[in-house]
């Protein structure tokens, strides 16, 4: 089932399930959003993932395409580098002309339960080795690009550089609010959020807007 929704239509529906018994509790929408995360869609850069001799679309948010895709910041990719070190629920914080900074992980949460460090780890943007998709959740099945052999990797500014994270209540379990980072697999975009330190997907895909 394919769910089209914006951003500001979830951070109403948040505000709408949290605030509607008490008037005294009732704020903005940017009020509510930036009190659980802060993130706002400024300038900055983006890297286009191009296929050799083919031309992506810098504007595109539709994802993974047959000419390549987009990385942005505050998303999640599953990205090998050259080290040979693969991060699959990594957040991209910041994109330089030359380089990319990655989460160990989702959030300190997810990195006590995996029993790692939560770091920053700064990588060359040359490092990209690989990307994975996931095709199939309960399978495990991901397909793999080669970055280096068949992908030239673009760095451009934009005037909106982030994918802005949803912030979500759910409402099925006891009103939590979720942090939910957008995550690219071969059918589009869906989102992650993480609950006890364990990462689980939302149950149907979405598309950002």
């Amino acid at each position: 089932m394919k769910i089209k929704f914006t951003l500001f239509f979830l951070l109403i529906l948040s505000i709408n399930l949290n605030a509607q018994n008490s008037k005294k509790d009732s704020i903005s929408g940017e009020e509510f959003y930036k009190k659980h995360f802060n993130c706002d869609y400024n300038e900055g850069n983006i890297i286009v993932v191009q296929r050799k001799g083919k031309k992506m679309d810098s504007n595109s948010h539709s994802g993974l395409t047959k000419s390549g895709f987009i990385i942005r910041m505050e998303a999640i990719y599953d990205l090998e580098f050259t080290d040979d070190k693969r991060y699959r629920t990594s957040i991209v914080k910041k994109i330089t002309t030359d380089s990319i900074t990655l989460t160990s992980t989702f959030n300190e949460n997810s990195a006590k339960y995996e029993g790692i460090k939560y770091e920053l780890i700064t990588y060359s943007i040359k490092a990209i080795k690989k990307a994975r998709f996931i095709n199939d959740r309960s399978l495990g099945i991901y397909f793999k690009r080669n970055i280096q052999k068949r992908y030239d990797l673009i760095v451009k500014k934009v005037d909106k550089a982030k994918m802005c994270p949803a912030v979500l209540t759910f409402t099925k379990r006891n009103n939590e609010i979720k942090v939910c980072h957008y995550y690219l697999t071969s059918q589009g975009w869906n989102i992650l959020f993480e609950t006890n330190g364990f990462i689980d997907f939302l149950e149907y895909r979405v598309d950002w807007q």
